[in-house]
């Protein structure tokens, strides 16, 4: 092969690469081309997503009232329904229906909230003593938490005298001795520098009954009772939590009958099963046995509650573990 065929052999292998080259290139730019569409496309995919997602986020937080909440905090305040300065939206308290925008508003009155469950043979026990002991028992709750006498009056022997004689026996002297502390499971004791209105104490709850050991009759008693109390003068209440104070009891009631109980040991005592709690309290006066509306603590500073403050109000919730007061 001489020179001229080389070079027109090599002019020829150069046009055909420019010529791949340049489709190459094309072909490049093509697919570059369509990657950057398809970025601007996935960019205003993704744009629009996360716009929707925040339209969705910025729509839930309203319906459920988050910027309801935040808006009145940046006026100084809560939002109506919680607590806070936001009272200045809300009526004053009615003294004359001081339950109302509380969740216990709508139970019963006083004793006709403690109803006892229908009759049965239970165990050893017939229906009729059956009525007989949880008659016992309402009356007992009647005694230890609505009764005047004992609540505003601090005299127990209503409440005493409906249990059998050693159990009385144990518990009359933590009455004025300054061990009401010990008796606080049992029954309610208003401070003496609190006031109750004329309102009937609200209540609502549940007992039942089922066979103990040999003997033993088991009531299991679970009840809320709402106390209204005077409101301070000094600043009359909007939010009705702030005069209205209750009381969660599970206790324990268990009658003992039968030869194998000594005559003082025979009738209605009290079980080891007692719990309960205390909620919107001054806590210096529930920490010596008695009740009083939480403003009575001035300057005092409460632990806040770790739950809606309507779980406080559900007798079946749990009872929680965190106290709302200093140690």
């Amino acid at each position: 092969m001489d020179q001229r065929e080389y070079g027109d052999h090599a002019a020829l292998h150069d046009a055909e690469w420019r010529s791949r080259v340049q489709e190459s290139a094309r072909a490049d730019v093509k697919a570059m081309l369509r990657a950057t569409r398809r970025r601007r496309v996935e960019r205003w995919l993704v744009a629009s997503m996360v716009l929707v997602a925040i339209v969705a986020v910025l729509m839930l937080l309203a319906g459920v009232g988050v910027f309801d909440r935040v808006f009145a905090e940046s006026k100084g305040g809560t939002a109506v329904g919680e607590s806070g300065n936001a009272e200045s939206v809300l009526p004053a308290v009615d003294a004359n229906r001081p339950f109302a925008r509380t969740p216990a508003a709508d139970w019963a009155d006083g004793e006709a909230g403690i109803q006892a469950p229908p009759p049965m043979r239970v165990g050893e026990f017939s229906a009729e003593e059956v009525a007989t002991t949880t008659a016992r028992v309402r009356e007992a709750l009647i005694a230890s938490r609505l009764d005047p006498a004992l609540l505003t009056g601090h005299d127990p022997n209503r409440y005493l005298g409906l249990l059998a004689k050693d159990a009385a026996g144990q518990l009359a002297p933590l009455f004025g001795t300054g061990r009401e502390p010990q008796a606080q499971a049992l029954v309610s004791l208003i401070d003496g520098d609190s006031k109750l209105l004329p309102a009937t104490p609200k209540v609502s709850g549940s007992m039942k009954v089922e066979a103990g050991g040999p003997g033993e009759l088991v009531v299991r008693t679970n009840y809320l009772f709402a106390y209204a109390f005077a409101g301070d003068p000094d600043s009359p209440p909007k939010d009705p939590m702030k005069i209205v104070v209750l009381v969660r009891a599970d206790v324990e009631y268990i009658l003992r009958q039968g030869s194998r109980w000594t005559a003082g040991s025979q009738g209605l005592w009290y079980g080891d099963d007692v719990d309960g709690f205390g909620y919107s309290i001054a806590c210096d006066a529930y920490k010596r046995g008695y009740l009083a509306p939480a403003y009575r603590d001035r300057g005092a500073t409460h632990v806040p509650p770790k739950q809606d403050r309507t779980a406080y109000f559900d007798a079946t919730a749990a009872i929680p573990a965190e106290s709302g007061c200093p140690a």
